[in-house]
């Protein structure tokens, strides 16, 4: 067998080696400039096989546990179990005709509540989320199938360019305005000047970002931003300039005329591509009812105070038990003394793990049906959703389908108007 058989063989073994599901992001890291596909902390983007190994205790970043307002909420109920721990040692005589387990009975009965409510909210929390996700991947995808029925009709290369920016554009305010309404309104007006400022280009000519690879497509000009500065929602309106646009290529007879089937395809597309905006709008602007949600907040919040205030009253009576013991020289007690300090732990274990899951659902729920919440601020925020990487992967599928159309293998670039020579 020849040396270079034998190098085939060796290759085709250790190709069978490779794992048919490599780890994410390790490919799109070493193959792609510029901005990476693969974000260490995307919502969509994980390895799903670690969700059954320890691994997934192990990172946090993205993830609920990283929230500050978690602990910090968790903070003030120890703190507040500590006071009253302080206050019944102190200020009750008696502390053995303290029925604590009335107070646990309360929150025995509030859990079923708070454990149906917040089902429902975190299931309307996750449909709201997909609904957004798809409403973007539509939009993505419409722009996509403008570009492939422009290039297959052979429309004029500026042509085709200037309607892809256009579309491009929208797609980029849409995101920007998302992040913006989760803004404080002071914030906004700065947060809009900035992401205008980033896409404003002096090139006349849409065809210029094509021949930079690492330029991103959504530019604007000076005159288009003084129309779209002042507009209530330019990622929709702009699907207006992109239909008038498509009308004008098929009144010069570089597309179909309108009454032909695919004139009607490709405005279909751009209803496609506004009807994913509006998927957008409505799963981002509405929300579930108010008199629910608040309710279930509320008995979140009263249910872990009541879970404090037990415990720290558990506490409280342990702590005043022993100091009794102590006056009357029974300290030594080991039983009793055990005997608190089992009962001390039992509490503490269902007044403090039970709260805590409650809160993280809570805040879990809060994230996926606010996914743009912290999105201008924290790259990190968990239930985010990926939008600037499917912006730039957007941008790259319409880079290489381009280059495809360039490099057409054996026959000419079909035309439905031939261009003058």
């Amino acid at each position: 067998m020849s040396q270079h058989a034998s190098l085939d063989m060796a290759a085709a073994q250790d190709s069978e080696k490779t794992p048919l599901l490599a780890e994410e992001g390790k490919a799109c890291e070493q193959d792609v400039d510029g901005p990476k596909l693969e974000e260490p902390d995307d919502s969509m983007s994980y390895d799903a096989r670690k969700l059954v190994t320890f691994e997934v205790c192990k990172d946090f970043s993205g993830t609920v546990w990283a929230k500050r307002s978690l602990w910090k909420m968790m903070g003030m109920l120890i703190t507040v179990a500590i006071v009253t721990s302080v206050v019944v040692a102190l200020c009750v005589r008696d502390p053995s005709k303290l029925d604590v387990s009335k107070f646990q009975t309360i929150s025995g009965f509030l859990k079923v509540i708070v454990g149906l409510l917040l089902g429902f909210f975190l299931s309307s929390s996750v449909a709201r989320w997909y609904t957004c996700t798809t409403g973007f991947l539509e939009l993505f995808d419409a722009i996509r199938g403008m570009q492939m029925q422009l290039n297959a009709l052979g429309v004029p290369k500026e042509r085709v360019h200037l309607c892809l920016r256009y579309c491009i554009l929208s797609a980029n305010c849409l995101n920007n305005s998302l992040m913006a309404g989760a803004l404080h309104p002071k914030e906004r007006a700065a947060f809009y000047k900035e992401k205008w400022q980033k896409m404003l280009t002096t090139d006349k000519n849409s065809s210029v970002a094509w021949s930079q690879p690492h330029a991103s497509l959504a530019k604007v000009y000076e005159d288009e931003l003084k129309s779209l500065d002042g507009l209530e929602d330019p990622s929709q309106t702009l699907w207006v300039w992109v239909t008038s646009l498509l009308s004008r290529m098929s009144a010069d007879g570089e597309i179909p005329p309108m009454p032909t089937p695919t004139y009607g395809r490709i405005i279909q597309i751009a209803e496609t591509a506004y009807n994913g905006i509006r998927e957008v709008r409505a799963s981002v602007s509405v929300q579930p009812p108010y008199v629910h949600v608040q309710m279930m907040a509320m008995l979140v919040n009263i249910n872990n105070l009541i879970c404090a205030l037990s415990f720290g009253m558990s506490m409280g009576v342990t702590v005043a038990s022993y100091i009794g013991r102590m006056k009357k020289g029974k300290a030594t007690d080991a039983e009793d003394t055990a005997r608190d300090l089992q009962d001390l732990l039992i509490t503490f274990i269902l007044s403090t793990i039970g709260p805590f899951l409650y809160q993280a659902l809570l805040e879990v729920a809060v994230c996926i049906a606010q996914p743009f919440a912290d999105a201008g601020k924290d790259a990190k925020s968990p239930g985010r959703i990926p939008t600037d990487k499917l912006l730039y992967q957007l941008e790259k599928d319409l880079r290489d389908a381009e280059t495809m159309t360039e490099n057409l293998p054996c026959w000419d670039q079909p035309y439905f108007k031939q261009p003058a020579k």
